[in-house]
């Protein structure tokens, strides 16, 4: 009951009081496994767009877009209409992983976007709501169909927090994949950035995986991202990419591209 009272009181109190109340609840029943939370102490409570009111009164402009998932903006009213459409018609919101109607014009409306060449032949998994459960599929898949174990990754990768997908990340503690060069500028590995730059660091990787004293085995596969994130927003040449398809098509090594932060269209 007093616990009750509090709250009643802190609610109708100023509303830095509600703001500092809830954080500090939650810095007292929650993990220290938090990530955004320990470094912005706020409080939503409503958003439109590009901006979120929070419990302290004050309007921020957010930036993070729901680490990448909002690419609308917060409350679209076409992606609300949606939802509102969905639980008013009584459709079942937990099915497992059985088909429905709304899964079937999601998946077809989906395979519309890819190119014909890929759409023919494509297959789709639903994985958790976190990019490191399509990453750590990704892996066990062509561990599996290959046999083998070591996978090929670059400087300045993210991929997860998981156990498989940190390993390939570029700030992983423990390597357990050979790190390859990514092609950039700013800090070209070679000093020369640009084409040159890009040639010098596929040329390493040729190296690496043609050299029988390189001590890198043929791997399962390789894992980069097109634009890599949190590697500084790095697009990748598109002469590079298309030589790291060759150079794995070539030698039967399964290429992962992880568009978590960037496919579905939120590169434009």
């Amino acid at each position: 009951m007093a616990v009750t009272e509090s709250l009643a009181e802190e609610a109708h109190g100023p509303a830095g009081a509600v703001h500092e109340g809830i954080l500090r609840r939650q810095s007292a029943r929650e993990s220290s496994a938090r990530t955004y939370a320990r470094t912005l102490p706020i409080v939503p409570v409503r958003a439109r767009g590009l901006t979120i009111e929070g419990a302290d009164g004050r309007r921020y402009l957010d930036c993070l877009s729901g680490a990448g998932t909002l690419a609308l903006g917060h409350n679209h009213p076409v992606v609300l209409a949606a939802v509102r459409q969905v639980l008013d018609s009584g459709a079942p919101l937990s099915v497992l992983d059985l088909a429905t109607p709304v899964k079937d014009a999601f998946i077809t409306e989906l395979f519309r976007t890819l190119p014909p060449g890929l759409a023919g032949r494509a297959r789709v998994q639903f994985c958790g709501p976190a990019g490191t459960d399509a990453v750590e599929a990704a892996l066990k898949l062509v561990r599996t169909a290959t046999g083998r174990s070591g996978v090929l990754a670059f400087t300045g990768a993210y991929h997860g927090m998981t156990a498989g997908a940190l390993a390939v990340s570029g700030g992983a503690p423990e390597v357990q994949a050979a790190r390859l060069p990514y092609p950039q500028d700013y800090r070209c590995p070679f000093g020369v950035g640009g084409p040159r730059g890009a040639e010098l660091a596929a040329r390493w990787t040729e190296s690496l995986l043609d050299d029988p004293k390189s001590g890198v085995p043929l791997p399962a596969g390789m894992i980069l991202e097109p634009v890599q994130g949190e590697g500084g927003v790095l697009p990748a040449p598109g002469d590079w990419l298309r030589r790291m398809r060759r150079l794995t098509a070539d030698r039967a090594i399964p290429l992962i591209a992880d568009e978590v932060q960037t496919g579905v269209g939120r590169t434009g």
